[in-house]
């Protein structure tokens, strides 16, 4: 094992890491890599982030991810997509102490969830650092900000729901966003959230192609330069130390996803093998909770 070294947990604070690799880095990504940057896991927490910090501006990061950021979904899939999105939204209302009328969804890309809000009579609002939103979800009556959560200024407890899908992996220090949420949440109010489990065992799978191919001292953990630029990743131990850290109860865990990946993608596609030939290791993940993705509703409770 990597001798552990010093370097502060954006989560627990803790202070003792060890490194897990170098991140891959894309074309598109290369010009933003300034340092030599390691992928390190706290031993507190098990929080894995990027060392040294990075620092990226609002238009690099809007750069990265433009329209081309998306990825084209087989019909059956936007189907699926559009019943989880539904169904996300009833953990909202089943777990609020009253009926939601104020929503938010944070990094609201495409604006499908926001017209599902809208849909229920919902006052629905959306912040993203781009605007990816299609026709629709431009008009509907949907309020939306262009920027990042923080500049949007929301009032104390303006929000009885709060939504943010596939958005902490993507934000460096994703505690200050936790705590920013909690702020504008209402007491009573509710949180949704999803982020990729980075204990999975599908890392482990492809940490230890990694080395048998010769390529041991990149990471299989976070890929902050590569698509889809995650930055910042979680597992069971560390999601429950950032929502405790932010004043947030957990009121419901979901580790789910993985054996049917494959079927997300065109047949004979690179990714499309890979998540088959990978289907052995996600059926044996089910067993041992150590599936590809983590769902949670959290609450403001003071």
């Amino acid at each position: 094992m990597t001798e552990p070294q010093s370097h502060q947990c954006p989560i627990c604070g803790g202070s003792k890491v060890i490194a897990v690799g170098k991140p891959q880095v894309s074309p598109q990504a290369a010009p933003f890599v300034r340092s030599d940057y390691r992928v390190v896991m706290c031993l507190a927490c098990r929080f894995y982030f990027v060392t040294p910090g990075i620092s990226l501006s609002q238009q690099e990061w809007q750069r990265l991810y433009g329209d081309d950021y998306f990825e084209e979904m087989l019909p059956w899939w936007a189907e699926k997509k559009r019943r989880d999105r539904a169904w996300q939204l009833d953990w909202l209302q089943v777990h609020s102490d009253r009926e939601v009328l104020r929503f938010l969804d944070v990094g609201c890309g495409r604006g499908e969830v926001l017209l599902e809000a809208a849909s229920r009579g919902w006052s629905a609002y959306g912040v993203d650092i781009s605007d990816n939103r299609t026709v629709k979800a431009r008009g509907a009556g949907i309020n939306f900000i262009k920027g990042n959560l923080f500049n949007a200024s929301f009032e104390d407890g303006f929000f009885d729901s709060v939504y943010m899908n596939s958005v902490l992996e993507h934000v460096v220090d994703p505690l200050s966003l936790l705590r920013e949420v909690k702020r504008i949440l209402r007491t009573g109010g509710v949180l949704f959230f999803g982020v990729p489990n980075e204990d999975s065992l599908y890392n482990d799978a492809r940490q230890l192609l990694f080395h048998l191919s010769g390529s041991g001292e990149l990471s299989a953990r976070l890929c902050p330069f590569k698509s889809p630029y995650h930055v910042s990743g979680f597992t069971r131990s560390s999601l429950k130390k950032a929502l405790t850290e932010a004043g947030l109860d957990m009121a419901r865990l979901k580790n789910f996803a993985g054996e049917y990946e494959w079927r997300r993608y065109r047949p004979f596609t690179r990714p499309f093998f890979v998540h088959f030939l990978m289907l052995p290791v996600h059926v044996l993940a089910i067993p041992m909770r150590k599936r590809l993705y983590f769902e949670v509703v959290a609450r403001r409770n003071d």
